[in-house]
C-alpha cells in the first residue's frame, strides 16, 4: 500500500516536471517572443509571424531597400495591416509589396502604404530611371482585400496577378500629387492571368489606366470612381505568342465615374501581338465628365507603345456590350466622343444602347457599327 503510494506521487512529480519543461521550451521559441495576437511592428519581425500565424497585425513598417515584402499568408490566415508603411529608395522593378494565400482575408485599420512616388517621378514613366512596381495580388480561394490605401505609387499600383477568386472592396489609390510632379505610368489596378476577380466600391486618382484587364475571365469591376487618368481599360496583346495570354473572356464594368481623364473607356488590341480574343464584355452604366480626348475608344493599331493608324484583327472582339454610357467632353479640338478602329474581321456581335456624350469638338469616326449605336 505505501509503495504504490509512492510509487503514484513520483509520477506525478515527473508529470509536473515535463510540463514545466514544455511550457519554458514553447516560451522561448521565437514565436512565442510575439504577442498572443501575432501583433508586429518590426520588418525584422515580419517573416516568422507569417510561418506561424494566422491571426496577424502588422504595424507602422520601414522595408529595406531594393526588398519585396512578400506576405505569404497560410492558408485562412487574417492579417490586419495598420499605419503608414514605408520603403526605403531604390531603383529597381519590385514589385515593394507582394500578398499570397488561398481563402485569406485582408484588412487594412488606419492603414497608408506610401511608396513615394515622388522620389521617383521624372515624368518620363517607362522611358526615365527604373521604378519599382507597387502591389502584387496573387490570392486564390475566395480571398478578400478591404480598407486598403495606396499613396504615390512610383509606377504601376496594384497588379493582380495569377490570381483566382479573390474581392478587392474599398481601396484609394491616390497618385494625385504625380498630377505636376510628372507621375506616369501609375496604373490603378492592372490585371493579367487572373479568373473571378472583383473591384468594387474603390477611388483611383492617377496618371494612367484606372483599370487595365490585360488577360483572364470573369472579372467585375463595379461602383469606381476614376480621375486624373486615362479611363477604364482593356488593353489585351500583351505577348508576340499566340492564344490564352492574349486571351480576355467575361468583363463587366459597372456603375462607375470617370472624370478628367484622356478617356472614359478604352478598348485596344495590339497588332504587334500573337494571335488572341476579347470576348463578352460589357460597359453598363458609366458616368463620364471632364473627357479630354475619346469617351468611347476602341482600337485594334496599338503597337510600340502608341497608335499606328493600321487596324489588325489578330485579337478579335465580339459580344461588347455597352449601355447606359453618359457625359461629356472637353478637350480641345480634338476630342471625340467615339472613335472606333477595327482591324478586317475584328470587330462582331457588338451590341450599343443609351449613348449620349457631349460637347466633343469632332465628329465621331467608326469603320464598325455596333448594333442599336450609329456614329
Amino acid at each position: 500500500m505505501w509503495c504504490g503510494h509512492t510509487s503514484r506521487t513520483s509520477i506525478m512529480i515527473k508529470s509536473v516536471f515535463l510540463f514545466a519543461t514544455l511550457v519554458a521550451s514553447a516560451l522561448s521559441s521565437p514565436a512565442a517572443n510575439l504577442t498572443t495576437s501575432c501583433t508586429v511592428t518590426s520588418y525584422d519581425d515580419i517573416s516568422t509571424a507569417v510561418s506561424s500565424c494566422t491571426t496577424l497585425t502588422i504595424s507602422g513598417i520601414t522595408v529595406p531597400a531594393e526588398t519585396t515584402l512578400t506576405l505569404s499568408l497560410k492558408s485562412g490566415t487574417k492579417l490586419t495591416m495598420e499605419g503608414t508603411w514605408t520603403w526605403k529608395y531604390a531603383e529597381w522593378k519590385g514589385p515593394l509589396l507582394k500578398i499570397t494565400g488561398s481563402g485569406v482575408t485582408v484588412t487594412g485599420s488606419g492603414l497608408t502604404l506610401n511608396g513615394q512616388g515622388a522620389d521617383y517621378w521624372d515624368g518620363k514613366g517607362d522611358s526615365g530611371i527604373t521604378k519599382p512596381k507597387f502591389l502584387t495580388i496573387a490570392t486564390t480561394g475566395g480571398s478578400t482585400f478591404s480598407d486598403i490605401n495606396l499613396l504615390n505609387c512610383p509606377h504601376q499600383c496594384i497588379s493582380i496577378s495569377s490570381a483566382s477568386d479573390t474581392t478587392l472592396d474599398n481601396f484609394v489609390v491616390d497618385v494625385s500629387d504625380g498630377d505636376d510632379n510628372g507621375g506616369h505610368n501609375t496604373d490603378g489596378f492592372d490585371v493579367s492571368g487572373s479568373t473571378g476577380i472583383t473591384v468594387q466600391n474603390s477611388v483611383v486618382k492617377n496618371q494612367d489606366d484606372c483599370v487595365a484587364v490585360n488577360q483572364g475571365s470573369d472579372m467585375v469591376f463595379k461602383n469606381l470612381t476614376c480621375s486624373g487618368g486615362h479611363g477604364l481599360s482593356l488593353s489585351v496583346g500583351q505577348s508576340t505568342s499566340d492564344g490564352s495570354v492574349n486571351t480576355v473572356k467575361n468583363v463587366t464594368f459597372s456603375d462607375c465615374t470617370v472624370t478628367n481623364s484622356a478617356n472614359g473607356i478604352h478598348v485596344k488590341t495590339h497588332s504587334d501581338a500573337g494571335t488572341g480574343s476579347i470576348s463578352d464584355v460589357t460597359y453598363k452604366s458609366i458616368k463620364l465628365s471632364s473627357i479630354t480626348k475619346y469617351g468611347i475608344n476602341v482600337q485594334e493599331d496599338y503597337a510600340d507603345g502608341s497608335s499606328t493608324g493600321t487596324a489588325l484583327g489578330n485579337i478579335p472582339i465580339t459580344n461588347l456590350v455597352l449601355d447606359a454610357i453618359s457625359g461629356s467632353m472637353s478637350g480641345g479640338s480634338s476630342s471625340i466622343a467615339v472613335y472606333i478602329l477595327c482591324g478586317t474581321d475584328g470587330c462582331s456581335d457588338w451590341t450599343w444602347s443609351d449613348i449620349s456624350i457631349t460637347d466633343a469638338k469632332k465628329d465621331s469616326s467608326c469603320n464598325f457599327t455596333p448594333t442599336g449605336y450609329s456614329c
